[in-house]
Formats: C-alpha cells, structure tokens, sequence
C-alpha cells in the first residue's frame, strides 16, 4: 500500500492529467458523432431536394415540348388561315385570326359629300367619302357595305332634309329594314336631322345599306366640310 500510496503521489498530476485527456477524448468523440449524424441528416435532405429538383425539371421539360409541340401546330394553323385569306383577299391586320376566319379590325365611318335632290323612295343612300374603311367592306360608288366578318355590329346613320319635306330612311339588311329615322323639317329652308343606331348579329357576305323608304320632293343636305349625313358601323365581337 504504501508503494502504490508512493506512486500515485509521484505520478498524480499526470493521472490527472490522463484522465482529463480521456474526458476531452469521449467530449469530442461525443460531438463527432452529433456532427456526423447532423451531416447525414442533411446528406439526406439535400438528397431530397436534389430528387425533387430532377422530377421538376423532367416536368418542365414535357411541358415545354408539349406548349412548343401547341405552339408549333397553332402557327402552322395561322399560317395556313393567313394564306388561305390571302388567297381570297381578306384583309388581316395583324391582331389575330377572329374564329378562324380573319382579324377584328372592321370599321367604316361614310359620310354624304354633296346635297342630293334626285333622291327617290326605295333608293341606297350613297355615301361618297369615308373617313375610315378598315376591313374595306364599304363601297362608297354603291353606298352598301358587305360584312366581311360573322360578328355583332354597331351601325349608326343620320340623314339631315330641308324644304320642309319628310323623308323617311331605314337601316336595312339583304333588304330587310332594322331600324328607321325621320328628317320633318316644320317650314321650308330650315334643316332637320333624324338618327338611328342598332346593335345586331350578322354574318359574313351579307349586305347593309341606308334606303329611303318615303321622300317627298326636297334635299338631302350634306357637304363635303359639314358632313351631317353620315353611315357608320364597327365590329364589336
């Protein structure tokens, strides 16, 4: 006892000294392993997310070739309608097919340039200038307007009468009347105007026109600056 007394008071300090090494040794061990098992949990996650990101990708991938495969067969079909139109004379203006047939841009606004006195009951009223045509539906040498486009229209007109005579027009469709406007002066040389709109649905080919359907013996009064008979019209859908 009294040797191994002696030897530990010879050699305590490096017991000690050991035994607090092996301490900070199984510490570290300790931490190591935390580390480690924090690393694979992370391993794993990132394993997660690079799983996700393949199957993200492989998604964008489909749908990128299935909207060019839609892209690619919609141009060819633009392309096709584009030159079909072409080939007939149909106007695009560049805004898109409309149901497959030609652009929406369809607008005129005619107006009567000169007074007219020889007008009589079941005559067209031709309206001899425009201010706009696109889509040009409207002929001014006959005073009717062919629709170019299956669609719902606006169409206005004014007539304006002098000489104290009536004269009733209509807004008529393939000679069918829509809607009326009278122009009753009360006394001769004073000016009356009558107006009239209608929103309708027509179809592509058929006619629209202003018919005078009662005149009496008086002027129609319009000029080429004061331009108060007009026929207008303008695809709305």
């Amino acid at each position: 006892m009294f040797v191994a007394g002696e030897i530990f008071m010879e050699h305590g300090e490096d017991c000690r000294n050991l035994y607090n090494t092996v301490k900070d040794l199984e510490q570290k061990v300790s931490r190591m392993e935390e580390i480690e098992s924090r690393v694979a949990e992370l391993g794993r996650i990132i394993q997660q997310f690079v799983s996700m990101a393949n199957r993200s990708a492989t998604t964008d991938g489909s749908e990128m070739e299935t909207n060019a495969d839609f892209v690619s067969q919609n141009t060819a079909g633009t392309s096709l309608v584009k030159n079909k139109n072409k080939e007939k004379g149909v106007i695009n203006s560049g805004r898109g097919i409309r149901r497959g047939v030609v652009s929406n841009h369809v607008a005129f606004t005619a107006y009567l340039d000169h007074p007219v006195t020889d007008l009589t009951s079941g005559m067209v009223i031709k309206f001899s200038g425009t201010l706009i045509n696109d889509g040009n539906g409207y002929d001014i040498h006959t005073g009717i307007f062919t629709v170019p486009v299956d669609g719902t229209y606006l169409f206005t007109f004014s007539i304006v009468r002098i000489n104290a005579n009536q004269l009733v027009a209509k807004l008529v469709v393939d000679g069918v009347g829509i809607v009326d406007a009278i122009a009753d002066p009360a006394v001769g040389a004073h000016e009356h105007q009558g107006t009239n709109a209608a929103i309708i649905r027509v179809r592509k080919g058929q006619t629209v026109s202003i018919k005078a359907v009662h005149m009496e013996s008086g002027t129609l009064f319009s000029l080429a600056s004061d331009r108060y008979c007009t026929f207008a019209g303008v695809l709305l859908y």
